[in-house]
Formats: C-alpha cells, sequence, structure tokens
C-alpha cells in the first residue's frame, strides 16, 4: 500500500472526522508502529496518545508472536469485540495502522465494508 504520509498527517484528522460521523463511530485514528498518534478524532474526551500506543503494543503481539507461531501471514485486520463497543484495527502498511472505535451493537459486516472503502480512499490522497 502506498500512502502519502505528508496528507495523512496534514489532512488526517478531518478525514477522520468526516468518516467517523458519516459512519457514526466513536472515533478513528491513524498511528504508527512505534505507537505515535499521526491524526485522531474522537467524539468524547479519550487519550488518543494512549490509544495510539495500545494499537502499537497490540500489533507488536501479533506480528511478533502469534502469527508467526501460526505461520498466518502478516496481519491485515484484528477486531476486538468488547461489552460496551468494538474496536477494529486495520493495518495500512509503511508501519502504519488505522484504529476505529465502533459503539456497542455496531454490525462488524457494515464495519468491515467501510473499512475496506476508507483505505481506498487514503491511498487515494
Amino acid at each position: 500500500m502506498d500512502l502519502n504520509i505528508g496528507a495523512l498527517t496534514s489532512q488526517g484528522e478531518s478525514i477522520l472526522a468526516d468518516f467517523t460521523k458519516k459512519m457514526g463511530l466513536d472515533g478513528a485514528l491513524i498511528a504508527t508502529s512505534e505507537g505515535l498518534e499521526m491524526a485522531s478524532h474522537f467524539n468524547s474526551n479519550k487519550e488518543a496518545d494512549a490509544i495510539a500506543a495500545d494499537i502499537a503494543s497490540l500489533l507488536s503481539i501479533m506480528t511478533g508472536g502469534l502469527l508467526v507461531n501460526t505461520q498466518s501471514g502478516p496481519l491485515k485486520e484484528m477486531i476486538i469485540t468488547a461489552e460496551q463497543g468494538s474496536i477494529a484495527i486495520k493495518d495500512l502498511g509503511g508501519e502504519i495502522a488505522l484504529g476505529v472505535v465502533a459503539p456497542e451493537g455496531y454490525k462488524m459486516g457494515v464495519l468491515n465494508i467501510a473499512l475496506k472503502k476508507f483505505v481506498d480512499e487514503l491511498q487515494a490522497l
């Protein structure tokens, strides 16, 4: 995947705000594999820096352990479902990930389709 890092950094917040509003999500962020937030938008007080670090930790565990040990290949996406919502993490390539927070009851099929379209939009920047 070829991403325009400059565009993601400069336009990221408005792109994420539009996406989350259109899709009815609680928020989204773009982060590096080192846990640095590049851009974020959340509808409530969420600590984007902490979430970016958490995403990096999860990706490290998955790519350095589970996926290697199971010979499953590179990570494409991960969805975590909890009592009060879901979190989707999608690899954007180039050591960058997209994290999306969905409210409780959000349809995962809708989220998967929306993420695929959104990643295509990000690549077109």
